[in-house]
């Protein structure tokens, strides 16, 4: 009788690892182009969350900047029928395939009953709520305070 030799792996065994890792390697590829979109997604929100604070920080540092900016186009005078608000629409020289809208309440909405004549001037705060479109769709929107400037 001769002895058998059991050092190695048989074809078998090499064929079953090499289908295993197949199947494992096709489950890893698929979640790989999921990332990427989802990753592509982020970017595209964070950018515009980063576009639609630099214009707060613009409206709050200026108080009526749709007069005398002239990087803006396409803008849009507001309808002052609205009492309650008033609605400025703009696009930007810098930024083409965004459009702006920003809603500028002419009413505070802060109660100073029973404050001190010191805290009054937060009675001068004005809300905005600034929102960024792309192909007429909502894509990004805060909400702020300016202080009151020229816009009343």
């Amino acid at each position: 009788m001769r002895a058998k030799d059991e050092k190695g792996m048989t074809l078998v065994e090499v064929l079953a690892a090499l289908v295993i890792l197949g199947i494992v390697f096709v489950g890893f590829m698929t979640i790989f182009p999921q990332m990427s979109n989802f990753n592509s997604k982020t970017e595209a929100k964070l950018e515009t969350m980063n576009l639609v604070k630099k214009e707060l920080d613009f409206w709050k540092n200026n108080p009526l900047p749709l007069m005398e900016d002239e990087e803006l186009i396409n803008v849009l005078l507001p309808d002052k029928s609205n009492s309650e608000f008033t609605v400025y629409e703009y696009d930007r020289v810098s930024t083409p395939n965004y459009h702006y809208k920003v809603k500028y309440f002419t009413n505070s909405d802060l109660i100073t009953d029973g404050l001190d004549n010191e805290d009054h001037s937060l009675s001068e705060l004005y809300k905005l709520h600034i929102t960024i479109e792309k192909n007429n769709r909502e894509i990004s929107e805060t909400f702020g305070y300016v202080h009151l400037g020229g816009i009343k």
